[in-house]
């Protein structure tokens, strides 16, 4: 019976506060405003644009009569993994670091990077993240590059080729405006909300 009571008691608190908000949707609205502008506008003037900028490595081993065969694709996949493990230590990323004269260290070069290996392919897309498109496209190019000199040797393999180099990009890649009002929108009304 008092569990009835209670779960009765609930739905006419929420029922009443539905009331309440609907009364007041003038200030509710303001409040839905208010939090989409203050956290669209933070966004705008506060968060640095950012850009990618992404080459493509082919890594392959062909055999030594220069066909490819099955064997080679498999060691091919198996490099691929390698490659994405080796090339985000602090011996590569510390050579583009010298090649740039980046005020840097390898920590906080790797944050700039990420690897990605699509399903089923041998090719390996190195993918780097800056506030100046240039920059972008510097630090992808220069791992592509360090990649191809270095780890061949280090991995008695041979080395892979470019299949794609990075380009400047035109357009930034965040913040996303459009996402940051739309939270701040449903903060503000959610604030409201608690306080109600």
């Amino acid at each position: 019976m008092n569990e009835e009571l209670t779960n009765d008691e609930v739905e006419i608190d929420l029922v009443d506060l539905g009331y309440v908000l609907l009364d007041k949707w003038r200030y509710l609205l303001i409040s839905l405003i208010a939090g989409a502008v203050l956290l669209g506008a933070y966004s705008f003037f506060f968060i640095a644009p950012t850009y990618e900028s992404t080459a493509k490595l082919y890594v392959v081993s062909a055999s030594d009569d220069s066909v490819v065969n099955l064997s080679d694709l498999n060691l091919g996949t198996s490099l691929t993994a390698d490659y994405e493990q080796l090339m985000l230590s602090y011996p590569v990323l510390n050579r583009v670091i010298d090649r740039l004269n980046l005020d840097s260290t390898s920590d906080e070069l790797a944050k700039a990077f990420s690897l990605n290996n699509p399903s089923d392919t041998r090719i390996l897309e190195i993918t780097a993240t800056s506030t100046d498109p240039q920059m972008a496209m510097d630090l992808a190019e220069t791992m592509a590059e360090e990649a191809i000199d270095y780890l061949p040797d280090t991995m008695s393999t041979s080395a892979p080729n470019i299949a794609q180099v990075a380009r400047v990009a035109d357009q930034k890649v965040g913040p996303s405006y459009l996402k940051y009002t739309a939270i701040g929108a449903l903060l503000g009304a959610l604030i409201y909300c608690l306080i109600v």
